[in-house]
């Protein structure tokens, strides 16, 4: 994507069991900012954060998908 611009909201800790167990140690919040051939789309997105440092987007929408990898 083209003009993607990524601001992180506070990384929140987990300590649920189920979590832990499929490896995810916090959830963050981000904001993305999408320039679509001229027109600025703001859309929210809650992250999970793996153990391994892997950030991947919950739910998504028309413009970031489902899970969606953060760098």
């Amino acid at each position: 994507m083209k003009n993607l611009v990524i601001t992180k909201g506070q990384k929140v800790q987990t300590t649920d069991a189920r979590d832990l167990k499929i490896g995810v140690v916090a959830f963050q919040w981000v904001d993305f900012k999408i320039n679509y051939f001229g027109t600025v789309i703001e859309t929210g997105h809650d992250t999970r954060i793996m153990k391994d440092g892997k950030q991947t987007v919950i739910g998504g929408c028309g413009f970031i998908p489902h899970g969606y990898e953060l760098n």
